[in-house]
């Protein structure tokens, strides 16, 4: 297999992992939404009576450390549930007609990547913060979209990852860090300055709009950073 260029903007879901080295890994479902620079990924694991779990999330900027072999790193900017535990980087190879093969660094891992079928559609992404310092990333491929939020600077609110769909009510996270009865709905409106408002619905909870201003990626010096 020849080594993949940057992948395509879409929503790829997990179908395999093997691990040389680590324990299993327990996350029964796995979901990545990848945008032309930015990315969010949500893990879940599913009980023995059948109930799901939030078990990790993150997001950030993806970058390509190495052209010629195809690796990349996922770097993350914003991280929910269980540490991740490591530098995140590996090669990836297309699978033609289907998705993506993840071989890790030091070949201690493989994963399979499905690329989901719809349309891509546009792509709408951004990073930026509040008047508070409190971060926020969103990943919007289509009709599919990833949203991670950092904790607030109180400490009332923990980081959080969230991966849905649009839907005719607003953006409906199927996968979210969250506990509530409903899964949390999302309103994310793009502002004509750069700036985002982001407000949500959770339950019987609900916020005000809160505007982001922009936060733009610096430019990678790492060898390969011109097809980053």
């Amino acid at each position: 297999m020849e080594p993949a260029p940057r992948p395509a903007p879409a929503a790829y879901r997990r179908h395999l992992f093997h691990s040389r080295d680590s324990v299993p890994d327990q996350c029964s479902d796995v979901v990545w939404i990848q945008g032309d620079q930015y990315f969010c990924d949500a893990r879940l694991s599913t009980d023995a009576a059948g109930s799901t779990h939030f078990r990790m999330g993150f997001a950030g900027r993806l970058e390509c450390t190495d052209a010629a072999t195809g690796e990349f790193e996922w770097i993350h900017a914003i991280a929910a549930g269980e540490a991740f535990g490591s530098a995140d980087i590996g090669q990836l190879f297309d699978v033609p007609g289907w998705g993506l093969l993840e071989v890790g660094r030091q070949l201690d891992y493989v994963e399979l990547w499905q690329r989901c079928s719809d349309e891509p559609g546009p792509v709408w992404e951004a990073r930026g913060v509040d008047e508070h310092g409190t971060e926020a990333l969103l990943v919007c491929v289509g009709d599919r979209f990833g949203l991670a939020l950092g904790a607030d600077t109180s400490g009332s609110r923990p980081a959080s990852v969230h991966i849905g769909s649009r839907t005719d009510r607003g953006w409906l996270a199927r996968y979210s860090s969250w506990s509530a009865p409903e899964p949390p709905l999302f309103s994310l409106s793009p502002r004509s300055d750069g700036r985002f408002a982001i407000s949500w619905q959770a339950g019987e909870l609900s916020s005000a709009p809160t505007f982001f201003d922009p936060i733009h990626p610096a430019r990678p010096t790492h060898p390969g950073a011109d097809n980053a």
